[in-house]
C-alpha cells in the first residue's frame, strides 16, 4: 500500500471536501479523487460517503484512518530516527585516553556522536575509508593524505611502578635504573609504544627488558600493582590504586603526544572546535 495515498486520505479527512484537501496537497481534485478511489479499492470498502456539501468518513474510514494515523506517525519517528543515526558521528578512542575523550566531550552541546575503542592505525584507515569521521589516538608517524591530524595534549613520560619497590624511594629515576627491570606494555599500542619508548633507552645505548604484555592500559596498571615490572606508557592524567605512584625519569624521553585525527572531507565542526579547545587548555 503506497502512504501517499493514506497521507491523502488523512488530508481529505482533515479539510472535509476533496477541493479543499487538494487546495492545501498542491495537486489537481481529479487526480486526488482517483488516487481515494485506488485506495478504497485496494482495501475493499468505501472511506467516506460524497454529497455536494462534500465527504464524510464512513465507520470503516473511521476505523482504517484510527489505525493507519498511528501508522503513519510510527512510520514518519521510523524515518527520523534513521536520518539522525545517518548524521551521527563516530569518534575513535585509543585504549588509555579515557580522561581525554572525557574533557572533549564535555566540550560538545548537542553533537550525535558514538564513542568506538579503536586503536590509532585502526582509526586512521576507517577515517579513509569513510566507516569513521574522527579519532583520539597517539601520534602516528605519517599519515595519509586526506587525513588531517592536530596535537591537543602532550604528557611527559613517567615511570609507574609500586610504592614497596625500590626505585619508588628515588626522586627521580635514570633509563639505566629502568632497563633492569621488566618494562609491562598493552597489546593495544605495542607497536607504537615501543617505538615511542624505547627510543629514549637507545640513545642512551641501553637495552630495555621488556616485561609481560597486557591486553589493555587498565591490565598493565592491574600487573605493575601486581609487581609484574614497570609501566611508561600510563599517562598522569590516569586514576591509578593508592599503592602506585609515578616517577619522573632524569633523562629526556620522547613525549606521549594525544592527537585528534579527522577526514578533511567530513563536516566534524563541532568536534573539531572541541578538539581545539582541548589543545588550548593544555
Amino acid at each position: 500500500m503506497d502512504l501517499r495515498y493514506v497521507r491523502y486520505a488523512m488530508a481529505i479527512a482533515r479539510a472535509g471536501s476533496l477541493r479543499k484537501a487538494a487546495a492545501a496537497l498542491h495537486i489537481a481534485q481529479p487526480t486526488l479523487s482517483e488516487q481515494l478511489r485506488a485506495l478504497e479499492k485496494e482495501i475493499g470498502v468505501e472511506l467516506f460517503s460524497r454529497s455536494s456539501s462534500g465527504v464524510r468518513l464512513t465507520d470503516a474510514g473511521e476505523a482504517f484512518l484510527a489505525r493507519a494515523t498511528v501508522a503513519v506517525d510510527a512510520f514518519d519517528r521510523a524515518v527520523a530516527a534513521a536520518r539522525c543515526t545517518e548524521k551521527t558521528a563516530r569518534l575513535g578512542v585509543a585504549d588509555g585516553l579515557a580522561d581525554v575523550v572525557a574533557r572533549l566531550l564535555s566540550q560538545l552541546q548537542n553533537a550525535n556522536l558514538r564513542v568506538a575503542p579503536m586503536g590509532t592505525a585502526e582509526q586512521i584507515v576507517s577515517i579513509v575509508d569513510g566507516t569513521l569521521q574522527a579519532g583520539l589516538g597517539y601520534a602516528p608517524g605519517s599519515l595519509p593524505r586526506g587525513v588531517a591530524r592536530m596535537l591537543v595534549h602532550r604528557f611527559p613520560v613517567r615511570a609507574l611502578v609500586h610504592r614497596d619497590h625500590p626505585l619508588a624511594a628515588h626522586g627521580a629515576v635514570s633509563l639505566a635504573d629502568l632497563a633492569g627491570e621488566p618494562l609491562v606494555m598493552p597489546e593495544s599500542d605495542a607497536v607504537a609504544g615501543a617505538r615511542r619508548f624505547l627510543e629514549g633507552f637507545v640513545r642512551h645505548r641501553l637495552h630495555p627488558r621488556l616485561g609481560p604484555a597486557a591486553a589493555t592500559h587498565d591490565l598493565v596498571i592491574a600487573m605493575v600493582e601486581e609487581g609484574a615490572g614497570y609501566a611508561l606508557c600510563v599517562h598522569e592524567g590516569t586514576t591509578v590504586p593508592d599503592t602506585l605512584t609515578f616517577i619522573p625519569i632524569k633523562e629526556e624521553v620522547p613525549s606521549l603526544d594525544v592527537v585528534f585525527l579527522w577526514n578533511r572531507q567530513t563536516d566534524v565542526h563541532e568536534l573539531l572546535s572541541a578538539a581545539r579547545h582541548l589543545a588550548r587548555s593544555g
